[in-house]
């Protein structure tokens, strides 16, 4: 079963252990990609009202992390964001459930009307998650991504609270 939580100081390291994973952060903005995360970011990161950030757990145990950055309250809309720390667990369902959880609680706290997201064009795994999650292809930005050493696409996605899956 998976479930979200405010992500609070005990789990500090263990995330920035995943965010400093090449693996997991090479899909990410330009600003965690190829860096070493420290509990000390991850507080400065929570700090930031534009943020809210929540721990994935899968059967009790934590496994990744969910996140909306750039809330925009007087627009109503934030860009939402996400990694599986645990690849043995990938195909699951886990991330696509917990991104639809969050999605769920920050419309209802936070009185959002929309969230947009973004995969790289080669991250056919991270366009499956938003998908099931009840997000749809908006459109995109052409060769706005390195991937690789390659400048890639970057496809948006948006969902309105309107639009958030019951399951």
């Amino acid at each position: 079963m998976t479930t979200i939580e405010e992500l609070t100081q005990p789990h500090f390291d263990l995330v920035a252990g995943w965010l400093s994973n090449r693996e997991i952060n090479r899909w990410l903005t330009a600003e965690w990609r190829d860096k070493v995360a420290t509990a000390v970011l991850m507080a400065v990161m929570l700090r930031n009202k534009k943020n809210r950030v929540f721990l994935v757990r899968w059967n009790d145990q934590p496994v990744g992390l969910t996140a909306l950055a750039d809330i925009d309250i007087a627009d109503a809309t934030a860009m939402v964001w996400y990694f599986l720390g645990d690849s043995t667990l990938a195909g699951k369902g886990i991330v696509s459930s917990a991104v639809t959880q969050m999605a769920k609680k920050c419309f209802q706290e936070l009185k959002l009307k929309s969230l947009y997201a973004w995969a790289m064009a080669d991250n056919l795994a991270s366009a499956r998650v938003l998908q099931k999650a009840g997000f749809q292809k908006a459109g995109k930005l052409r060769q706005a991504a390195c991937s690789n050493g390659e400048q890639v696409d970057r496809i948006y996605f948006d969902l309105l609270a309107s639009e958030v899956p019951a399951a």
